[in-house]
C-alpha cells in the first residue's frame, strides 16, 4: 500500500509534458540490467535513456551539489532515501536485493566455513570497495562489524588490514589496476588473497574464469542485507516516471533477476 501511495503522489506532481532524454545515474553493479531495461524502453517508447554509472555514493553526493538526475538507482536503499529526506527526490523505494561475495582463487584454502577464521589470520589480506563512496565498501565493513559481535576488536583488526583498491576515493597507497583489467587482477598479481564484491558479479565472475576462481556467499550467521533503492526526480517528466515504473514492474524485476539480483515485485507465474 505504501508504494501505491508513493506512485499516487509521483503522479500528482509530475509536469505534464513529455521528456525526450530521461537521465539515470546507477549503481555500477546494475550495468547489465538496467541496459537491458533502457534498451527495451527506448524501443518501445522512442525516448531516449541516458545512463550514467559510477560508485552510487558519489553519485549521490552529485545530486546533493545540484547535478541533473531523472532516476537515481543505488546499491544501498538508504543513499536513496537521503535525497527524499532532503527533499531531492520523490518517495523512494527497495528496488532488489543482493548479497556479498567473497571471490578467491581456485586453489585458495578459503571456503565460506573457513572464511571468518580466515580473515581474522594475519596473512590473509581482503580487498575491498571504498566505504562511503561506493556502497559495496559499507557491506564489507558491515560484514566485519558481524564478526566484531562474535569476536570482539575484529572490526578494528579488519579494517586496518583491508585493502580499498576500488569504487572511487581509494587511497593513494592502492595498488592501481591497469585499464581494462578486471577486479581479480589484485588476485592475480597477489596483492590480496580474496575480494568482498556483490554476489551478481561475483557468481559470473567465477563461472567465467574456466576454474581459475571461486565464489561464494558470506556465512549466514555474518551475512548482511543487501537493499538496492530507485528514487524519483521531483522534476521528473512523465516518461521518467514510465521508466521508473518500467524497473518495478516485471520485466523489469525480471531483467533484474538475470542479472543475477533477487526481485523484490516478480510475479510468482513468472519465477
Amino acid at each position: 500500500m505504501r508504494l501505491f501511495a508513493s506512485i499516487a503522489l509521483m503522479l500528482a506532481a509530475l509536469v505534464p509534458a513529455r521528456a525526450e532524454e530521461i537521465r539515470v545515474l546507477a549503481a555500477g553493479s546494475l550495468r547489465g540490467a538496467l541496459t537491458a531495461v533502457a534498451t527495451e524502453f527506448e524501443k518501445s517508447r522512442g525516448d531516449h535513456v541516458t545512463l550514467v554509472f559510477g560508485p552510487a555514493g558519489a553519485l549521490r553526493d552529485r545530486i546533493i551539489g545540484g547535478e541533473a538526475f531523472d532516476v537515481y538507482a543505488t546499491a544501498a536503499f538508504p543513499q536513496a532515501r537521503s535525497l527524499t529526506e532532503k527533499g531531492l527526490a520523490r518517495p523512494s523505494v527497495v528496488l532488489a536485493r543482493n548479497k556479498l561475495c567473497a571471490v578467491v582463487q581456485a586453489h585458495s584454502a578459503i571456503t565460506r566455513e573457513t572464511l571468518v577464521d580466515s580473515l581474522l589470520d594475519p596473512a590473509v589480506r581482503p580487498g575491498t570497495s571504498t566505504p562511503k563512496s561506493d556502497p559495496a565498501g559499507d557491506y564489507a565493513w558491515s560484514f566485519f562489524r558481524r564478526i566484531d559481535e562474535k569476536r570482539p576488536g575484529a572490526f578494528d583488526t579488519l579494517t586496518g588490514k583491508a585493502k580499498i583498491l576500488f569504487g572511487g576515493g581509494e587511497p593513494k597507497s592502492a595498488e592501481p589496476r591497469p585499464q581494462n583489467q578486471p577486479l581479480t587482477h589484485w588476485l592475480d598479481e597477489g596483492a590480496v588473497d580474496l575480494l568482498l564484491v556483490y554476489c551478481s558479479g561475483a557468481t559470473p565472475m567465477a563461472e567465467k574464469s574456466a576454474g581459475k576462481y571461486r565464489a561464494f556467499p558470506l556465512p549466514e550467521l555474518y551475512d548482511v542485507a543487501v537493499e538496492y533503492g530507485v528514487a524519483l526526480s521531483p522534476r521528473a517528466s512523465a516518461a521518467a516516471l514510465d521508466f521508473f515504473l518500467t524497473l518495478l514492474s516485471p520485466s523489469g524485476q525480471a531483467a533484474l533477476r538475470r542479472a543475477g539480483f533477487v526481485p523484490i515485485a516478480e510475479p510468482a507465474s513468472d519465477r
